[in-house]
């Protein structure tokens, strides 16, 4: 799931125009998803797009909790966490005109920390990333 999810966060992005908020939903959830449809919007408003894709150098598990009490407050759900280094050296972001615009400054890795969840636990279909919080610049 965390490589699907990074797939469509650029994905997504390929065509802003032709793509539909509800495109990110088989990847994330929560504010996972928020990021993915925000970036969306601001890609259209601004009429960019992204080009490439995004490589996963390395994915380490965590921890893995598969509590599922919907009745608790809040509801706890399954989660997975890992690790992630990725890579951007592939991605680019242009403008209408096919000019990048990328900061020289961009750093080519980085390093998160991904919460996977699944509301519908036991059901293997269920898994999304629900949250993707900053660790490090670089990896």
């Amino acid at each position: 799931m965390v490589a699907r999810y990074y797939r469509d966060a650029a994905r997504g992005l390929y065509e802003p125009a032709k793509t539909s908020p509800s495109f990110f939903e088989g990847s994330s959830s929560g504010t996972a998803l928020v990021d993915n449809v925000n970036a969306l919007n601001a890609a259209k408003a601004q009429k960019i797009r992204v080009t490439g894709e995004t490589k996963l150098k390395s994915v380490q598990h965590v921890k893995t909790d598969l509590t599922m009490d919907l009745k608790s407050t809040p509801p706890a759900v399954p989660i997975v966490t890992f690790l992630v280094c990725y890579d951007v050296t592939g991605v680019n972001v242009v403008d209408s005109r096919g000019k990048s615009i990328v900061p020289a400054s961009r750093k080519p890795t980085g390093l998160r920390l991904v919460g996977v969840v699944n509301r519908e636990y036991p059901s293997p279909d269920g898994w999304r990333v629900e949250y993707v919080q900053p660790k490090a610049d670089s990896c």
